[in-house]
């Protein structure tokens, strides 16, 4: 048995385990993905979004994090979120600001362990260049570019906020087929690595909606990330302010664009247990 702990962030949920538990039980870096699959299945396993596993360090910690299917993936927004509750729960790091290593980078978390535990991270610079996010394309940046799909053109912008994204806006998000056009384009050989794609209804100039078809996840009903890119997506086509609200289904982000992206929202402690591995 092994010790999981499960939190979700608007809705995107995760189980998280200790590295020193996986190790216990000789399970090591190269099943964590075979484990991922396991654990998420909502039917055989407990069941989520995706799975993290925390690396105690000296002065930081860092998260792997594997989506359900069992790729490995660079960041996930609304994981770290939970990581980091993990992290105070369980007392591994002092004081109320974390430093976390991911595949994208070191990122910094000041928590408020309040009832909604808000944390806001500096997600750092998004990357608009092709060659980082990764694109088959030759231009210099995807910024409105026409992707057909099933006989539609849609207007896709595509970046690296951490991991890849593709920002479509749309004028009523409860007429885009989210799951037909958003596995298309996760899929589209423009994307040698598949991307996220991100549905945005704009409410105002500081407030949004956004629906996300995650690669490697499919439609989930929040994405960090993908809130953060659409948003530094839209400020730079002017269609919004530096400041923005994200309207998730279960709650709201707040995105802020500076010199580096920060983010803020709640994560909430679903449950405790122990995992039956075999």
């Amino acid at each position: 048995m092994i010790k999981f702990e499960k939190y979700h962030g608007l809705g995107n949920d995760f189980i998280i385990f200790n590295y020193k538990d996986l190790m216990a039980k000789n399970i090591k870096k190269e099943s964590f993905s075979d484990l991922a699959v396991k654990v998420c299945d909502r039917h055989t396993g407990i069941g989520a979004d995706g799975m993290m596993v925390l690396v105690e360090k000296e002065e930081s910690c860092q998260m792997i994090f594997i989506n359900s299917d069992g790729s490995i993936v660079s960041m996930c927004g609304n994981g770290i979120r939970c990581f980091s509750n993990y992290i105070y729960n369980n007392k591994i790091l002092d004081g109320t600001t974390y430093k976390v290593e991911t595949l994208a980078g070191l990122l910094s978390l000041d928590i408020s362990p309040d009832e909604n535990f808000n944390v806001k991270v500096d997600m750092g610079k998004p990357l608009l260049a092709p060659k980082f996010i990764p694109m088959d394309t030759s231009k210099e940046k995807f910024i409105n570019e026409d992707i057909a799909v099933n006989g539609e053109v849609y207007k896709v912008s595509a970046i690296l906020m951490g991991v890849p994204h593709a920002v479509i806006f749309v004028d009523d998000l409860e007429k885009v087929d989210l799951v037909g056009v958003g596995k298309a384009i996760e899929n589209n050989p423009l994307f040698p690595e598949k991307t996220n794609v991100n549905f945005v209804q704009i409410l105002d100039v500081d407030e949004i909606i956004v629906d996300t078809w995650e690669r490697g996840a499919g439609h989930t009903l929040a994405c960090g990330t993908g809130s953060c890119a659409s948003v530094v997506v839209g400020e730079l086509l002017g269609y919004l302010s530096s400041k923005v609200i994200v309207h998730l289904t279960l709650g709201d982000l707040t995105i802020e664009v500076k010199d580096e992206i920060y983010m803020t929202g709640p994560s909430e402690l679903i449950a405790k247990g122990k995992y039956r591995y075999n």
